[in-house]
């Protein structure tokens, strides 16, 4: 019992070390954790006069996504006059207000606290979904402790972290219904806003019917709501916000059409780096993990299809992720930063699917298969580590 105890929280401590080294590596003792953020410098001339007041730190030319999300949260209700000019696809992203909506309201709508509060929210929520899953299953056992590496130190999970996205909160609120006992209403509304800040958590809305099916009116109420209030977000943004409507990049293609280009390109790219004399570590592991990760995906999806179950609330949470990975189209394959964020619900659903499942050797085959291409960003933040230390 001993050694278990011990060798449990000798797993808690590795499994906070990356998550921590991402915190200390962003802090600046001027700026706090700003550089999360990932503001641009091509859109520096573009951000709200509150944000430019505060001047946070600049990584990168284009910078990230998140630095769009952080500046909807000084006005949630986007009737800033200056909103139209400085977010990017500003009205599709509109419809993902949820984690600016609670940036705001921790930082009591003052523009420096909100920054800072937006750039801390994933670590939180990362928090909480090891809480989540600590309270749920039994982490002496091996299999869990696999479980949760599989989800929370999953590429997709930590790229969320880094950049300060929407996606790992987004599987935070939409995973709390499944797991956790509660109220149809409390359900309800709780993965109204997993749709608010990410709208395609609606396709793991199944699993909470599923949950709340009987009686049928249960079912209609817990239906109307998940809809509605998103809806309603919706037709407000589409309204009132001025917000202009941009055209984007086509994201889905025909069934496994920009997955094959995908395997070819990343098989091309490492061969050419690895011929091309003696590379630098993270390239390389870069370059290898944008061939490994598809194929863990693939596996995955393979799962949901192979191993169907209607009746059973992980696979309905999964199944829609799995279709939407055989059409992801072509910009979304572009790098892991992209495609693991998107599919971080079908991660989740399939370990804890082949967690309840599969037992000793089919359980490791399938973990092995489907989570080997996941750790990309984990292995980058150990060599990073590594450079530091050596």
């Amino acid at each position: 019992m001993q050694n278990r105890r011990w060798s449990t929280v000798l797993f808690l401590i590795l499994l906070v070390s990356p998550v921590l080294f991402l915190a200390w590596s962003h802090y600046e003792p001027k700026d706090g954790f700003l550089s999360i953020i990932r503001f641009g410098s091509a859109f520096e001339h573009r951000q709200l006069p509150e944000v430019r007041a505060i001047a946070p730190p600049v990584n990168s030319e284009f910078g990230y996504d998140g630095q769009f999300y952080a500046q909807m949260a000084i006005d949630p209700s986007l009737q800033h006059p200056g909103m139209s000019r400085s977010i990017d696809a500003g009205f599709w992203r509109s419809k993902r207000i949820g984690l600016s909506a609670i940036a705001y309201t921790l930082g009591l709508g003052q523009p420096q606290w909100i920054l800072q509060v937006y750039a801390l929210l994933n670590f939180a929520f990362w928090l909480g979904l090891l809480a989540l899953l600590l309270h749920r299953f039994d982490l002496h056992r091996l299999r869990t402790k696999l479980m949760v590496a599989a989800i929370l130190l999953s590429s997709g999970a930590l790229i969320s972290i880094d950049r300060a996205l929407i996606d790992l909160p987004a599987l935070f609120f939409s995973l709390l219904p499944v797991l956790l006992s509660m109220s149809w209403a409390g359900a309800a509304l709780l993965f109204a806003f997993a749709i608010l800040t990410k709208e395609t958590a609606a396709l793991s809305a199944p699993a909470v019917l599923w949950i709340y099916r009987t009686p049928y009116a249960r079912l209609l109420r817990t239906a109307l709501i998940i809809g509605l209030i998103p809806l309603c977000w919706y037709i407000y943004v589409l309204q009132f916000s001025g917000l202009p409507k941009s055209q984007t990049a086509t994201n889905l293609l025909l069934p496994f059409e920009a997955l094959l280009a995908k395997f070819g390109a990343a098989a091309l790219h490492l061969q050419a780096l690895t011929g091309a004399g003696q590379p630098r570590l993270d390239a390389l592991s870069q370059a290898l993990f944008e061939l490994l990760a598809p194929f863990s995906f693939l596996v995955q999806a393979a799962y949901f299809f192979v191993r169907y179950s209607l009746r059973d609330k992980y696979w309905l949470f999964g199944i829609g992720f799995a279709l939407l990975f055989c059409l992801l189209g072509a910009p979304i394959w572009f790098e892991q930063a992209g495609y693991t964020r998107i599919l971080l619900p079908l991660t989740a659903a399939f370990n804890l699917l082949i967690h309840q499942r599969e037992h000793h050797r089919a359980y490791l085959l399938w973990w092995i298969t489907g989570n080997l291409g996941m750790f990309g960003m984990l292995i980058y933040i150990v060599i990073q580590i590594g450079v530091l230390i050596f």
